[in-house]
């Protein structure tokens, strides 16, 4: 049997085990919609792009790199280089949790989950959820395997 839903005007359709597999062991769609504040954890309701990425790799089981609060003030490249030690750089997100940093006024942080991108949607300030074709700038990094 399969199930099938729209989400952005794509059809989405999937197995029920597939389906359940993926609700049970690397749900974050309670992610999208969540509003954006810089700093913010996700414990109040909030949340900013760093702490989306490690709310996401803490769901689908990828292990994070420590977590820098000087990110926040850093270059994009001091953070590239601060991922090079977790990860490597690849050419195109394949695997949920693979790390983009976006273009933005400076950088943003964005995960992959589900064939798509989870990010802070500027103008909308909450988590959105794209699919990862429409993203064609970005630096993506993929932990490395141990």
């Amino acid at each position: 049997m399969l199930l099938e839903q729209t989400y952005q005007g794509v059809r989405l359709r999937r197995g029920w085990l597939a389906t359940y597999l993926s609700a049970t062991m690397s749900d974050c769609s309670d992610l999208i919609g969540m509003p954006y504040r810089l700093g913010a954890d996700g414990s109040d309701g909030h949340i900013d792009c760093i702490h989306l990425c490690y709310e996401v790799w803490e769901r689908v089981g990828v292990k994070a790199p420590p977590f820098k609060q000087s990110w926040y003030e850093a270059s994009k490249w001091e953070v590239c280089r601060d991922l090079l030690q977790w990860g490597l750089r690849v050419e195109k997100p394949a695997y949920d949790g693979d790390i983009l940093l976006l273009p933005d006024k400076s950088w943003t942080f964005a995960v992959i989950w589900q064939e798509g991108v989870l990010y802070i949607q500027p103008k909308l300030e909450k988590v959105q959820w794209s699919l990862a074709r429409q993203f064609t700038t970005y630096h993506c990094f993929r932990m490395k395997s141990s």
